[in-house]
């Protein structure tokens, strides 16, 4: 089964009723950095998503293979 970060670590997914501060455990993780209009057609927002969700595709489809990661894609974080 595909580990799931929300289910595995609902402390930092469940708001609290009251802000705090957390710390967060070492992770590994793909992102992006940058700036952009993310409803301009061609910008380069729309673009950086697109190579991102390429490069997730290719990992998680690396599982049929030799490696053997098994991951859920997650929804984007700000």
């Amino acid at each position: 089964m595909a580990f799931d970060f929300k289910k595995e670590y609902k402390e930092f997914y469940m708001p609290k009723n009251k802000p705090n501060i957390i710390e967060i455990p070492q992770m590994n993780y793909i992102a992006i950095r940058g700036i952009g209009n993310p409803n301009e057609e061609n910008g380069e927002y729309k673009s950086t998503i697109g190579l991102l969700y390429g490069v997730a595709y290719t990992i998680k489809m690396s599982y049929k293979g030799t490696h053997k990661i098994k991951f859920n894609a997650r929804i984007y974080e700000k």
